[in-house]
């Protein structure tokens, strides 16, 4: 842990690390805010694993002063990834079909991956995660990679002269 840096800063580093990897393709991004419909970005898987490292509050849940908001968050994440404007993210803010912001070239790590798995477990064991707790964060981590892999938009949707390419798995 670097000098100055609290507590909420390193958890927030190693589960990037843990939860997330650079991908070689291109079209791989996670986003930043989530839509309005579903909650998938990465402030909000963090905030759901480690509540007690986040400045989230909400409606009647006092905020945790040495927490992080998600602007904070994302912050650190743009350490690891480039920030990319896209339409493959949701865009709260803005009018709809506007795109938004996502870490590029990110993916949430799998689980069935032996290596993916390792990682993630040793990054959590060092920081003094128990293994009960490891195996459940493993288990939404592969959750989200796969309800973001199912809602996620491409980059070129089919339209005239585009028809919906076909997925081969």
């Amino acid at each position: 842990m670097v000098r100055g840096e609290g507590r909420a800063v390193h958890v927030a580093r190693a589960f990037f690390q843990a939860a997330t990897k650079l991908s070689e393709d291109s079209e791989d991004i996670l986003p930043q805010e989530d839509a309005l419909d579903y909650k998938l970005s990465v402030f909000s898987l963090f905030s759901e694993l480690f509540p007690e490292y986040t400045n989230s509050g909400g409606v009647g849940v006092p905020a945790n002063k040495g927490g992080l908001m998600r602007l904070q968050f994302n912050k650190l994440g743009y350490e690891m990834y480039e920030k990319e404007q896209s339409r493959r993210v949701p865009a709260v803010r803005a009018k709809p079909g506007n795109p938004g912001y996502g870490f590029r070239r990110a993916r949430w790590r799998d689980m069935g991956d032996p290596e993916d798995e390792s990682l993630c477990r040793s990054v959590l064991s060092e920081m003094g995660v128990s293994a009960e707790r490891i195996l459940r964060i493993q288990t939404r981590i592969d959750e989200f990679r796969l309800e973001w892999d199912a809602v996620r938009r491409p980059s070129r949707p089919a339209g005239p002269g585009r028809p919906r390419g076909l997925r081969l798995r």
